[in-house]
């Protein structure tokens, strides 16, 4: 891996980078891609893909309404609120 391509990751995950730094991340991108074509080579033939090794699948519940708050118990207890909402800092600038 060379030091442009180090460049265009740091600039795509908006890091900098010294001199030294760019070098010490170099060996070790190298060390990681030379470890993953390692694994490349191990033979796979006859092996299902799986999208879980436990073998557990999901199994979600059917949604049933229930017994819900009224507004004016959901606010109960909040410590800023309006006629019919909770009030929170604003998030956005």
């Amino acid at each position: 891996m060379d030091r442009n391509s180090i460049k265009r990751i740091a600039e795509l995950a908006r890091l900098e980078f010294t001199d030294a730094e760019m070098d010490t991340f170099a060996r070790e991108f190298e060390s990681i891609i030379s470890y993953v074509s390692v694994i490349e080579q191990v033979d796979m033939t006859g092996v299902e893909p799986q999208a879980s090794v436990s073998g557990l699948t999901n199994e979600p519940r059917e949604d049933v309404v229930g017994e819900c708050l009224s507004t004016s118990e959901a606010l109960t207890n909040a410590p800023k609120k309006n006629e019919s909402f909770f009030k929170v800092p604003k998030v956005l600038g």
